[in-house]
């Protein structure tokens, strides 16, 4: 008679690939040998920065630990992408490099981002809602629309330093809604327009910034522009102010360009009196001019 083994009863092993969910954290790292199924560690890091931002407490931080193409990302809170020592690079051939739906507290700061658009793509990075945004030491190019929009729907604030913006078909950057910003050491080429600000809620201050190859070097419309050491060079049109704009110009030069001073339909220029104009097809003039205290 065949013995019979009766075989006590175990628990369900779990499927084999299945694991606990990764837990959120302040700092998480990205690399171009990552992997998107990882924590998103230093050791482990995600290999997108999609992936990190859903694993980054908003707030925090995300850090990229070598060059690579780290892909398009919706930002929807406040957080942080830093990358010091490689590029960063987000190549969007199509559609938007960086959409931002942020919180209307929320601040997002981009520092040392590789932005490409390959002459296809529509915005380099859209800046849509939030409290502020900060771009500092990076590269926007080859977007059909803009290569920065900064059109909030709601009061912001928006600052660019050690920036550069190129071949962008439409505009560099283009600020328009309720903006109050400040642009610094920017080099704006070979795009629609270098700088436009768009509109009477945008209130914004240019600094040691470069305009070359524009159609516009810098535009503006309705809105309050104050320019400190610019240099508009070779643009088809230095500097336009329409439509009631205030543009008002201290220590800057404008030459070899089309125009150098544009002021139309009720836009004003307003000189401090210690510019270089000259050497354009047609220098154009300030509508006053102030004194310097």
């Amino acid at each position: 008679m065949r013995a019979i083994m009766i075989m006590p009863f175990l628990p369900a092993v779990a499927q084999a690939g299945t694991s606990a969910p990764h837990t959120p954290q302040m700092r998480t790292y990205v690399s171009g040998l990552g992997n998107d199924s990882n924590p998103c560690t230093a050791s482990l890091p995600c290999k997108t920065f999609s992936a990190a931002l859903a694993l980054t407490i908003a707030g925090g931080e995300i850090f990229v630990l070598n060059s690579a193409n780290y892909g398009a990302v919706t930002i929807n809170k406040a957080v942080t992408i830093t990358s010091e020592g490689a590029v960063a690079g987000v190549l969007a051939t199509s559609g938007v490099g960086l959409t931002i739906n942020a919180g209307a507290s929320d601040v997002i700061n981009l520092r040392g981002l590789d932005i490409d658009g390959g002459n296809s793509g529509s915005v380099g990075i859209q800046f849509s809602s939030g409290q502020a945004l900060n771009i500092q030491k990076s590269v926007v190019r080859g977007f059909a629309n803009s290569g920065i929009a900064c059109t909030p729907s709601g009061a912001a604030s928006l600052f660019v330093s050690d920036t550069t913006v190129t071949n962008n078909l439409t505009n560099g950057i283009l600020v328009s809604g309720t903006v109050n910003g400040a642009i610094n050491r920017v080099t704006a080429s070979a795009n629609g327009v270098g700088v436009f600000a768009n509109g009477a809620g945008v209130s914004l201050t240019i600094t040691n910034t470069v305009t070359g190859k524009n159609n516009y070097g810098i535009g503006a419309s309705a809105s309050a522009v104050t320019l400190s050491n610019l240099t508009a060079n070779s643009n088809a049109i230095g500097i336009a102010a329409q439509q009631a704009a205030i543009v008002r110009v201290g220590q800057s030069t404008v030459s070899a360009n089309g125009t150098g001073l544009q002021p139309t339909n009720g836009g004003q220029i307003v000189s401090f009196g210690n510019n270089n104009v000259g050497g354009n097809g047609t220098d154009g003039a300030p509508t006053s001019t102030v004194t310097v205290q």
